[in-house]
């Protein structure tokens, strides 16, 4: 068999592997937002509960010679689970098509299963209005373990880029958050009040960061969480206070004066942003650590895009956003990241004013567009960074 005959049958293999997981992926999107379990009782039909065969379950071909009706009760089955189906297939297709494995090796898998969770998650995120932390935290260390197997001539990030990376973008969802959620408050104090890791942790390492860089930005983030669990109670500041001031420090940073006491603009905010998206990502984990610990099997969940949060304040950017940009941070890096993130504000936009002139109401979450736009990057956006150096004269 020729070169071109392997790499097509490499690429035929995955894409059916691609189907397979989208079958499975049909499974978890429906049950895990209802507790139920993904593996067990086998699939059936949900009007007459009819336990499907081998031959009901064959991805996209089984919807075709069914005619999209289930045999025994002929209700209509939905084609959303075939175009799933068929979107994995495709995605795991271009993937096995774009790093090889005789040029790039391994590299593909990490990116066909975070492509996979990814993918659920933002349906999930569509039905509910709730991104599974089950598949977002595992998605990022997924991530993060998946640098150290990408060939470095691919430009994917390495093991640091990744974890920096993941930091950046957990920190700009986190202060958007924060910042956002301060301005719709009216500047009211938040009342969001947990122990030992919270969002006070997220706070106080931002204006660390923005003082003294990432390094310092750790440590007081650290200090701040022991005193808390020392103490039993949240170590904290008034939010009013903290933005405060972290705004005249930028103000300072940006002015010059910040380089008297040896911190310099990119070095302040970088410590600043991934200072906060480094304590937001470890709070995260660590709640659902917690909840999992008592007991809560249900694939604990954030809203992540909702007018309010749990506590019924208003929010700008869903904490489960903060919780699903890390993996996308480690997967493309801090700058890669920054580009899918552009990406995914122009296709909200874009779709968001076409539902509007066609009538819908309809408020569509921000995850799905995270998730396409990082993947758009991933495909893109080195050479959109490319360009836009080359515009600039670089």
């Amino acid at each position: 068999m020729t070169d071109a005959g392997l790499e097509a049958s490499w690429i035929a293999l995955w894409s059916i592997v691609g189907a397979l997981v989208g079958s499975f992926g049909n499974v978890v999107v429906y049950r895990w937002p209802r507790g139920e379990s993904v593996v067990r009782p086998r699939s059936r039909c949900p009007r007459c509960s009819r336990v499907l065969g081998p031959l009901e379950l064959i991805p996209i071909v089984s919807y075709l010679l069914l005619r999209a009706r289930c045999r025994s009760c002929g209700v209509r089955i939905s084609p959303r689970y075939p175009l799933v189906e068929a979107a994995m297939a495709l995605g795991f297709g271009l993937l096995a098509w774009a790093y090889p494995v005789h040029e790039a090796g391994l590299s593909a898998l990490p990116l066909m299963a975070l492509y996979a969770m990814l993918l659920m998650a933002a349906l999930i995120d569509l039905d509910t209005y709730l991104l599974p932390d089950g598949l977002t935290i595992t998605a990022a260390f997924v991530a993060v373990l998946g640098a150290f197997v990408y060939a470095p001539e691919l430009g994917l990030p390495g093991p640091g880029e990744a974890l920096f990376g993941a930091a950046v973008a957990s920190g700009a969802l986190v202060l958007i958050n924060r910042l956002g959620g301060l301005v719709l408050r009216r500047l009211k104090d938040t009342s969001e009040r947990l122990w030992p890791l919270s969002l006070d942790t997220v706070n106080i390492a931002a204006l660390a960061g923005m003082l003294g860089g990432l390094r310092l930005a750790l440590v007081v983030g650290s200090l701040q969480v022991l005193l808390s669990a020392v103490t039993r109670r949240p170590l904290r500041l008034s939010e009013p206070v903290v933005y405060a001031a972290w705004l005249v420090s930028l103000l300072l940073i940006v002015s010059g004066v910040g380089e008297r006491w040896g911190v310099g603009l990119v070095e302040g905010i970088a410590g600043s942003v991934a200072g906060a998206g480094t304590f937001a990502f470890l709070g995260a984990l660590w709640w659902w650590l917690v909840d999992w610990r008592r007991g809560d099997r249900r694939a604990p969940a954030d809203a992540a895009g909702a007018p309010e949060d749990d506590d019924g304040e208003p929010v700008a950017m869903g904490f489960g956003d903060v919780k699903l940009a890390a993996p996308l941070g480690a997967m493309l890096g801090w700058d890669g990241f920054l580009v899918g993130l552009l990406m995914a504000v122009v296709l909200g936009a874009v779709i968001g004013v076409a539902q509007r002139l066609a009538g819908g109401s309809r408020f569509v979450p921000f995850g799905p567009f995270m998730v396409a736009g990082a993947f758009l990057a991933l495909a893109v956006g080195d050479a959109l960074i490319g360009w836009y150096l080359a515009l600039l004269g670089f």
